[in-house]
């Protein structure tokens, strides 16, 4: 069972290191904590109250996230402090820019009055205590999460900063107190020369910098959810329904499947349903990302957050809250932004020790400079590495850029189930495209009448959908539907494999292939589309082409998937010469037909043997491979199944999301990497920095410098992840992301039993693999060369077969390996390399020398 809950008191990556580890301990299937969302979410048998214990026994606060309520996703929002850390920077700097003024303004010839240090060092100590104790009382909280992260064995970004903060302001208590000593032993000297190093500005500062970056934080991470907030600002608060003949205006929370729901211009649909009653136009640009309205008439249906533009519909509610398709398409990027990528796991690692190790440093640092260095200097040194070493910025690099690719993912129609997901997409080397709905629209149509005898085309089409009336055939429904409102025929008979026979206004016609018109003493030519002939005895009167048509895109989507590394593979129940002509049409070249829903599945495990494999289809026969694939890819106008299998989820089944989907991953991979390595750099240059490593070069990092670069760093990692949500990824920009995304990958390679026998004889095969990998150059020898040739069109072992025999064959040839997984053939000896590609060719196979 999968629950979510919701976290407070987190403050930093090792503070959700420290949660997971404590609910860990319950013995649970899975435990992600998302520093972002300030969720955690767990899968597992234990009970909601022994997992909020043991966040608790870790030193943080945790319930349930919208709890078994059916609407969860309107449950509680993530906590915004962004007002409160702004307001307690104002009130923060309220004293900090007086204690800068008395506390530097003497190298800068301020004037001082009585506080100068070099009159009265006492009271210049004295004022500084006075304004930084109120900024200490201000940002209090620090203090508060450190020691209670301490007591609990569970140190964070709060122990780092209260450690490095406190520490300075207990500095400046005591040096105050020697000041006071020496000015009462009449050394004024010596109490100036103690005031020059009092740390009640870097106290002060080091909290006002590090309030002012959580501030930043706060605020730029609210806007890494602006497409999960713009989706819930779509769904209605009331909805005007229609119960026992009277119109009542009710929260829509209460509409119940089955409901009638009028929906005015200008509203947004409330729930998923179907046309009762009306007309309109919709705008689902919010939903599908298409700009352009559709129209809606009686039957049509209709989606959540989807805006009426022009006329009063009724709908009859199929799908209600937490079912709906909006709430789904909150709940998938909201559980995306909590999964963890595989590349999190190095993040994770480190965070779990990041904090003991910096406080190790600091120490270290400290004892070393009390030896070397003044008192002063060990302690600006331990405190600067304390301040700097914070590693938000490093539990941060993973979930938001997650977070900001799955948003801007969603708002092109595209949703990722989860980061493993995001990340894994653009790794995909196998395309396997199902052909139905996916390819191609998924409805059969009538796309050509051609007489052949006296019947115009009309009287053709009126008594095939006559004769098809009552069949629940695909093909007999387009023809039926495309014929209109006529009478079923008088009698009919349905031949499984042949076609229909029965009378229409008396007259006696078949409708069929070539076997039902030899029986009619006719014989037709075979065709490639699915074309069925109308005739009578010894007269054939006509014939109707039925095509199940290519999406608009699908060519192009196809060419963009290829022309970034991609191989597409096209599998489908069709006739060979069925599906080579829509593999044709799009450009695909490598075929499984005549493939059986249960074949699906193996056929999908044998291309993953060979490299990392997308599965993209539709429907229920398509769940398993879907499910059984590296990465599961449904349309949107698929089966609840499909896509409950699926890991993305196409919303305008549209194939040309497909490499939109690869282009987001690559953006949001690079951009996570980008983010990683500032995390990692950072901590790897700055902490040195702060122990004073480089101090023999004249470079060192006072504490108020250090907070600024923390601050800096958390604020550097959120604001590139929140490019992605400004990324265009329409198909104008594609291209290009694409291109700049392009890799030539090395193939797990498959055994020989993995390859599918299509039983050639050397011919050219159905099922081609064009693709190969990698670069070969012919090796020069004394007397002999090397050379790997490319051979398109192999595909089972006979195939194999023929081409070693070929290239053996060639003068000079010592020896020959052929590659049926890499399409690749590798030949040794004294030849003409032109003689043996010739060969290869008169075998029926293309062959090239791999350059």
């Amino acid at each position: 069972m999968k629950r979510t809950f919701s976290i407070t008191g987190m403050t930093c990556a090792a503070c959700a290191a420290h949660v997971e580890k404590a609910v860990k301990a319950l013995d649970l299937n899975s435990v992600e904590v998302n520093l972002l969302m300030n969720r955690m979410t767990v899968e597992g048998e234990a009970g909601d109250g022994d997992i909020i214990a043991a966040v608790e026994s870790a030193g943080y606060g945790a319930s349930r996230y919208g709890g078994d309520d059916k609407n969860a996703t309107k449950a509680q929002k993530p906590v915004d402090y962004s007002r409160t850390l702004l307001a307690r920077f104002i009130a923060s700097m309220v004293f900090l820019l007086p204690l800068m003024w008395f506390s530097m303004g003497h190298m800068w010839g301020f004037p001082l009055g009585a506080f100068d240090p070099h009159r009265d060092p006492a009271s210049f100590a004295l004022i500084q205590l006075i304004l930084t104790t109120p900024v200490l009382v201000i940002n209090g909280r620090f203090f508060i999460g450190g020691a209670k992260s301490v007591l609990h064995r569970a140190p964070n970004m709060d122990t780092l900063v209260s450690l490095g903060s406190g520490a300075s302001y207990i500095y400046g208590v005591v040096v105050l107190f020697l000041i006071n000593g020496k000015a009462a032993a009449g050394d004024i000297s010596g109490a100036a020369e103690l005031a020059m190093n009092l740390f009640f500005e870097s106290a002060a500062m080091i909290l006002a910098l590090v309030t002012l970056g959580k501030y930043l934080e706060s605020k730029s991470k609210g806007k890494t959810r602006a497409e999960v907030d713009k989706l819930l600002r779509l769904r209605p608060q009331t909805a005007n329904v229609i119960r026992d003949g009277k119109q009542i205006n009710i929260p829509v929370d209460e509409i119940a499947v089955g409901d009638t729901v009028v929906v005015l211009p200008g509203e947004y649909v409330p729930c998923d349903g179907v046309v009762a009653s009306g007309g309109t136009t919709l705008d689902k640009s919010a939903v599908t990302g298409e700009s352009i309205p559709e129209e809606a008439t009686e039957g049509s249906a209709v989606t959540s957050a989807t805006l009426n533009l022009t006329g009063r519909i009724e709908l009859r509610a199929e799908k209600v809250g937490a079912d709906t398709t909006l709430s789904k398409i909150i709940e998938l990027i909201e559980n995306a932004g909590g999964s963890k990528a595989p590349i999190q796991k190095i993040a994770d690692k480190v965070s779990a020790v990041f904090v003991p190790v910096v406080c190790a440093v600091a120490l270290v640092t400290l004892v070393v400079w009390l030896f070397v260095g003044t008192v002063g200097q060990a302690l600006t040194m331990a405190i600067s590495v304390l301040v700097i070493s914070c590693p938000c910025a490093l539990g941060l690099a993973t979930p938001v850029a997650v977070m900001a690719g799955t948003g801007r993912a969603a708002a092109y129609g595209v949703l990722v189930k989860n980061a493993e997901v995001l990340q894994g997409l653009q790794s995909v080397e196998i395309f396997a495209l199902d052909k139905t709905a996916t390819i191609t629209e998924g409805k059969p149509k009538v796309t050509g009448i051609v007489p052949r005898g006296d019947m115009k085309e009309s009287e053709i089409l009126a008594v095939a959908a006559a004769l098809e009336a009552t069949s629940t055939h695909p093909l007999a429904k387009a023809i039926a539907e495309a014929g209109g409102d006529v009478k079923p025929a008088e009698s009919s008979e349905y031949r499984i494999g042949y076609g229909v026979i029965g009378k229409v206004d008396g007259t006696e016609y078949a409708l069929g292939g070539e076997r039902l018109c030899a029986e009619f003493g006719l014989k037709v030519p075979p065709t490639d589309a699915q074309t069925v002939y109308l005739c009578r005895r010894g007269n054939l009167l006509g014939e109707i082409t039925v095509d199940d048509g290519v999406k608009p895109t699908s060519r192009d989507a196809v060419k963009r998937l290829t022309d970034m590394g991609g191989r597409v593979v096209m599998i489908t129940g069709d006739n060979a010469r069925q599906a080579k002509r829509i593999a044709d049409s799009v450009g695909i070249t490598e075929i499984y037909s005549d493939v059986l829903p249960e074949d699906k599945l193996d056929i999908v495990n044998s291309l993953k043997a060979q490299g990392i494999t997308a599965m993209v289809g539709d429907g229920i026969n398509d769940a398993p491979a879907l499910k059984a694939a590296d990465i599961g890819i449904a349309i949107g106008s698929g089966t609840d199944v499909a896509i409950e299998a699926a890991d993305v989820v196409l919303v305008k089944s549209d194939l040309a999301d497909v490499p939109r989907a690869v282009a987001v991953s690559r953006m949001s991979l690079k951009n996570i990497k980008e983010n990683l390595f500032w995390a990692f750099i950072y901590n790897t240059l700055g902490i040195p920095l702060a122990a004073g490593v480089f101090y023999a070069l004249g470079v060192t990092l006072n504490p108020m410098i250090a907070a600024g670069a923390m601050a800096f760093s958390s604020l550097f990692v959120v604001c590139n992840a929140l490019r992605l949500t400004v990324m265009r990824f329409d198909d104008k920009h594609l291209g290009g992301k694409l291109k700049r995304g392009v890799r030539h990958s090395k193939r797990r390679t498959a055994g020989t039993d993995d390859a599918k026998s299509c039983g050639c004889d050397g011919g050219t095969c159905c099922i081609n693999d064009d693709k190969t990998s990698g670069e070969a150059i012919p090796q020069q020898g004394d007397n002999s060369m090397k050379v790997t040739f490319s051979v398109k069109g192999m595909m089972c072992m006979n195939c194999v077969g023929h081409v070693k025999k070929a290239l053996s064959a060639v003068d000079g040839v010592t020896a020959v390996e052929v590659s049926l997984e890499n399409g690749e053939a590798v030949v040794e000896g004294e030849f003409d390399t032109a003689a043996a590609i010739a060969a290869v060719g008169e075998e029926g196979y293309e062959c090239a020398v791999k350059r």
